[in-house]
């Protein structure tokens, strides 16, 4: 960051601290700018519906595209005119460390967070974290010091949050926002996205969706998509395409791979993690929490990991990932053995227990608890 910008950045905060709060403005961020995404995205769609007048503000790189719903106001992120919408906001909504310097009295600030954790985060890995990364602890902290609420998918991440997130303040269990979708899907969710994707009609979708490695390569990506696609034609029938969606941090490499576009196409550019998965038949995902969202639908979800004794040693997890109830390939051959041997009854009674286990919550009205808990606040 230049000196120039963070002096213009200082300055901002400097004079919002004389800026009064408005009591019915709500600024919303996902992902450190993204456009409509994630929790977020369901807090906010929720919101728009209430007869409330409410200004909400959405933070985004890209302001021209950032998917908002109408009667939004969409504002670049990380700009001084952001920090003002800040420092005069009522609510804060995140799903990630804000690194906000200034909350003040009679502001809110909830925290969505972005998933549940298979992947040990925060103070649970900060002694892997490099020397450039170590000042991540300082920041989180700082960030933990704002939250006023932590809203929780389930009683296991409410132990995270309590434990390893340098936090003490109240966590409410109210599901995940994101997953209400997957409850009750859209029933134009498959055509809305085959539009946008420009895929045959007719088809069953599975998408793939790994997680990122820390060298930034693709090697997640050498999956036998077709020989997957034919596995999946023999057990569930019909013909099925494969949607590839590659993770954020790597994103701008879709390029690098090849998509024939009759068996194989590119999802990455499609915003909507959650409007992708409940148009989906089928998910195959390596180490991402995407899976036990998915799971929700009462659908096939694989693992594919051939890379998991690495993985491991990078950043481990907090339970093993054989524990999970997603049949777990380690290569091409494993996955199409898995898929022709998937047994729907079986795997409905793993998810079941699992969900159990670790204390799931979710009913399809997260959103709508977050929103009761925001104009609370704003009727304070």
């Amino acid at each position: 960051m230049s000196m120039r910008k963070k002096l213009q950045k200082g300055l901002a905060w400097t004079g919002g601290r004389l800026l009064p709060v408005q009591k019915n403005k709500i600024v919303v961020t996902s992902f450190y700018g993204r456009g409509a995404s994630d929790n977020p995205k369901a807090i906010v769609d929720a919101l728009v519906k209430r007869p409330e007048e409410l200004d909400i503000v959405w933070l985004a790189n890209d302001p021209a595209n950032a998917g908002v719903p109408a009667g939004v106001r969409v504002v670049k992120y990380d700009t001084p005119q952001a920090i003002r919408e800040l420092c005069t906001a009522r609510v804060w909504v995140d799903n990630c460390r804000k690194g906000a310097r200034v909350k003040k009295s009679g502001q809110y600030y909830m925290q969505t967070w972005h998933g549940f954790a298979l992947k040990r985060i925060e103070r649970d890995v900060a002694d892997k974290l490099s020397k450039e990364d170590a000042t991540y602890a300082q920041y989180a902290q700082r960030d933990s010091e704002q939250i006023d609420v932590i809203v929780s998918d389930s009683s296991f991440m409410t132990n995270i949050y309590q434990r390893s997130f340098w936090y003490d303040g109240p966590v409410v269990e109210y599901g995940a926002p994101r997953n209400d979708i997957l409850i009750q899907p859209p029933a134009d969710a498959k055509q809305t996205v085959g539009k946008a994707l420009g895929l045959p009609a007719d088809c069953k979708l599975v998408m793939y969706a790994p997680t990122f490695r820390a060298d930034g390569s693709l090697d997640a990506y050498d999956m036998d998509y077709h020989a997957v696609c034919a596995a999946l034609q023999q057990r569930f029938g019909g013909r099925w395409i494969m949607l590839i969606r590659l993770h954020p941090h790597v994103m701008q490499k879709a390029k690098d791979l090849k998509f024939d576009k009759q068996t194989t196409f590119d999802a990455t550019a499609f915003d909507d993690m959650q409007l992708l998965l409940s148009a989906c038949d089928a998910v195959i995902t390596d180490y991402s929490s995407l899976m036990f969202d998915f799971a929700l639908t009462r659908r096939p979800c694989f693992q594919y990991a051939s890379d998991i004794d690495a993985y491991k040693n990078d950043r481990n997890f907090y339970f093993p990932i054989d524990e999970t109830p997603f049949p777990l390939a380690k290569n091409n051959a494993e996955m199409v053995k898995n898929i022709a041997a998937f047994d729907d009854v079986d795997y409905h009674r793993q998810c079941d227990a699992f969900y159990q286990k670790m204390g799931f919550r979710a009913d399809g009205r997260a959103a709508e608890r977050c929103v009761d808990w925001i104009l609370d606040k704003i009727k304070a």
